[in-house]
């Protein structure tokens, strides 16, 4: 079989999950892509060849697939990569997708591979939003892990599976339920090591539980310990027993999941607060086992209750932190850094504490953190975007929202920001490919706008108005396809007078705008332009202009445009 796609499908059935009834650890698994990410929707995705199926599916309510034409997730089949769509209004690939154009349609999507042992990509784990989202790179990271986690997951149950039939045929009952479960252990093992998450699983016909690894180190246990069922429920008190017993006893009755978060003390005396999941499996309509994963949360959970009572410093951070965290004095010395702001600049936490925020800014924006914290000084908030170095060099942009704490001995300022590099560069890729020229790639007469908003605060600059002269008839001698060979050709010499902070705009035609950010160098340019276009079949003319004070774009750009219409004029009288 040589066609790639026929060996993936074939690849795909074989694991025979398509259309199988929903699991808990996949369950658990979109629960926690969902956690991460911060997102409502999560689903492990399999994509057949004319539609994509669910395994397990988080916040679509009473869909189990859809067209494989509309997926997403196709496209991170296709590349075998992850990919990420902050809104997919924006992304040509998707703008048009019935689910994004539908009221209350998706927006952000993210999805990781789900890629078997043999490199073969069947699907994907995704996350999704009805609202534009950006996910941070940590974010990104742990769903490729919990994409790992579930493509082990389905060859291992693909394994399961072959062993139990394998089984049956053999009559070797015995034999078989003693490789499932040590099947069953390596696979929970290796899971939990990647997803951070612990399986576990109690057989009802021999009321034999198994831990896996990281299940044993949640309850401070030595690798390999397997509890009776009396000793897995004696780690939690009386009363949350009682409540763990119902909700397994109500999921063999009624086929019901459950997500429940508990206090538990450990083996060690620890008091913690875990997350437990389970769900009932059967066989031929009968209840055979119970299983599930334990995440512990004691953080999360212990964040949420301090959160409750914590005195006001700690009720303005949780308010108005946007993901980032960082305290500062209000000379711009850095007094805390939480991992995720430490990360987003590529530094340890150790590493930024003590040094001031100018350090980690572009020369010619230093100004502007200066202006930021007079403004915090007096209006005690402040909200905007911060340009930063990383350490790598790169270019990191935090939008931010601040605010003065001045109710300790010293006041300082809590910073609250999420990092939004990735939205910005993808904000500019739009921009430019919306103002570029297609056949000059020079920019084209929406430029003009960015251009007014940038000059409407900046110093003196200049322009040309240049024109092509006698185009017209070079179209009509030699045809369109010369015509814009020249204007080509034109678009580079302009280009080439450029330095950074000037712009060359076509305006239309054979005719094109210079913006000088240096307006002193217009008779120079002028002059190099003259230069580079001696010897050639054709020849531009050229108006100049300064702005003045109070000036518009269009005031400079019509008098740049007399100027060039006057020496036309001149140059006629002359040769008369």
């Amino acid at each position: 079989m040589s066609d790639p796609e026929e060996l993936r499908l074939s690849r795909l059935h074989e694991l025979g999950v398509l259309d199988t009834a929903s699991e808990a650890f996949f369950d658990a698994l979109v629960q926690a892509a969902a956690e991460v990410a911060c997102m409502p929707i999560s689903l492990v995705t399999l994509i057949d060849r004319h539609r994509q199926w669910f395994k397990a599916n988080m916040g679509l309510a009473g869909l189990s697939e859809t067209p494989r034409e509309y997926a997403f997730c196709d496209h991170v089949v296709r590349a075998c990569a992850t990919i990420q769509v902050t809104d997919a209004r924006l992304d040509p690939r998707f703008a048009d997708n019935p689910f994004v154009t539908a009221e209350g349609g998706i927006r952000a999507y993210t999805g990781a591979p789900l890629i078997l042992s043999d490199g073969t990509c069947v699907g994907s784990l995704c996350v999704l939003d009805r609202e534009p989202r950006t996910l941070a790179p940590d974010q990104v990271r742990v769903l490729r892990h919990l994409a790992q986690a579930a493509s082990l997951a389905l060859e291992q149950r693909r394994d399961l599976v072959h062993q139990r039939e394998t089984a049956e045929a053999e009559a070797v009952h015995a034999r078989a339920l003693e490789a499932e479960v040590q099947a069953q252990r390596q696979f929970l093992q290796r899971t939990g090591a990647i997803a951070g998450v612990g399986g576990w699983e109690f057989d009802l016909a021999s009321q034999r539980v198994l831990w896996s690894e990281h299940i044993c180190r949640i309850h401070d246990m030595p690798t390999g310990y397997q509890p009776t069922l009396a000793e897995a429920l004696s780690f939690y008190a009386p009363e949350v027993q009682e409540t763990i017993t119902q909700v397994m006893d109500q999921a063999i009755v009624d086929g019901e999941s459950w997500d429940i978060t508990v206090p538990m003390k450990t083996a060690a005396g620890r008091d913690t607060w875990v997350r437990l999941v389970g769900a009932v499996e059967t066989e031929g309509g009968v209840a055979v086992r119970l299983a599930g994963a334990v995440q512990d949360v004691t953080e999360r959970k212990l964040a949420t209750l301090a959160m409750e009572v914590s005195e006001r410093r700690f009720r303005k951070l949780f308010q108005y932190s946007l993901g980032l965290i960082c305290t500062h004095a209000l000379d711009g010395e850095i007094l805390s850094v939480n991992p995720a702001t430490a990360a987003s600049l590529g530094y340890e936490v150790h590493e930024l504490v003590g040094r001031n925020l100018v350090d980690f800014m572009p020369p010619h924006r230093q100004e502007a953190l200066f202006a930021y914290l007079t403004r915090i000084c007096v209006e005690h908030t402040d909200t905007g975007v911060l340009d930063l170095i990383a350490k790598d060099g790169s270019k990191r942009y935090w939008r931010y929202q601040n605010v003065l704490d001045d109710d300790a001995t010293e006041p300082y300022v809590l910073g609250h920001a999420q990092d939004v590099t990735e939205h910005m560069r993808t904000e500019r890729t739009l921009v430019e490919w919306s103002t570029k020229d297609p056949l000059t790639q020079v920019y084209n007469r929406r430029y003009l706008g960015t251009l007014e908003h940038r000059d409407a605060a900046a110093a003196p600059w200049g322009c040309l108005v240049v024109d092509l002269d006698h185009f017209k008839g070079i179209n009509d001698t030699h045809g369109h396809a010369r015509g814009d060979e020249i204007l080509v050709d034109a678009a580079a010499v302009l280009r080439a007078v450029c330095e950074e902070g000037d712009a060359v705009v076509r305006m239309g035609g054979d005719e094109f705008l210079v913006v000088l950010a240096r307006p002193g160098r217009i008779p120079d340019v002028v002059r190099d332009i003259a230069r580079r276009m001696a010897g050639r079949e054709w020849a531009m003319s050229v108006g100049a202009a300064v702005a003045e004070p109070g000036d518009t774009m269009d005031q400079v750009i019509a008098r740049a445009d007399g100027a060039l219409y006057t020496r036309r004029a001149s140059e006629r009288a002359a040769r008369h």
